[in-house]
């Protein structure tokens, strides 16, 4: 008895490594080419004195990937760029898509909620984001993407914006 108690206790921790380096596998696949996409402030243009919050968006994949957003002016806003029909484009209740390249990388202007000035500036704001693999390997289904900052935050972010070049 004492023997297959001791055989068991064996294959139970030799099978604990198997099942920790699979799920790693399993988590590090899925992460690993999940994009990333985070508000920042920037100038409006190159040289401009106008501070303007824009999203980063980053393509950690390989392959090229779909995003998408829904446009409610209620909320947060993207738009695909500073055009007046993007603008415009924004405004309206369709949802817009941009393609991204394999490890590409954008700034998207964000736009601000028509209720901007009756949000409490300690209440979050949240951008969600959908996306998918163009040429998915197996994966077709759209993950979610969701960005989250407070009013304030974004307020000071833009105030106190420096651009790194001032040492």
């Amino acid at each position: 008895m004492t023997t297959d108690f001791l055989i068991g206790l064996a294959k139970a921790v030799a099978y604990l490594p198997g099942v920790f380096a699979a799920t790693f596998l399993i988590w590090d696949r899925y992460v690993k080419h999940r994009p990333m996409a985070i508000i920042v402030a920037r100038p409006l243009m190159d040289g401009s004195v106008q501070i303007v919050p824009f999203l980063f968006f980053k393509n950690a994949s390989d392959r090229p990937i779909l995003v998408s957003w829904d446009n409610d002016r209620t909320k947060l806003r993207v738009g695909k760029d500073q055009s007046a029909h993007a603008i415009l484009r924004s405004l309206g209740d369709e949802q817009t898509v941009v393609s991204l390249g394999p490890e590409a990388e954008a700034y998207l202007p964000v736009f601000k909620p028509n209720t901007y000035d009756l949000i409490d500036p300690h209440n979050r704001m949240e951008l969600e984001l959908k996306w998918r693999f163009a040429q998915p390997r197996f994966w077709i289904a759209e993950r979610r993407l969701r960005i989250s900052l407070r009013k304030r935050d974004l307020e000071e972010m833009i105030d106190g914006f420096m651009d790194g070049s001032q040492r």
